[in-house]
């Protein structure tokens, strides 16, 4: 797993509220964005996005590691 990468990924994710818009801004696919994301959360066992079908934003994991 690149660290850097998916910090930038999660600050993109954050910023925008959404995958979809990350991935544009990255200039990668959402699934990309999707599975750097998973990544670290597995590896934290923690989620650090709270996701809805609207909207995602930082859990308190993800606060803390912001």
């Amino acid at each position: 797993m690149d660290k850097l990468l998916a910090l930038r990924t999660l600050l993109e994710v954050a910023e925008t509220g959404g995958f979809s818009k990350a991935a544009q801004r990255l200039g990668i696919a959402t699934s990309s964005v999707t599975r750097t994301m998973d990544a670290p959360e597995s590896s934290l066992g923690a989620a650090l996005l709270t996701r809805s079908s609207r909207r995602v934003t930082l859990a308190d994991a993800g606060t803390a590691n912001v």
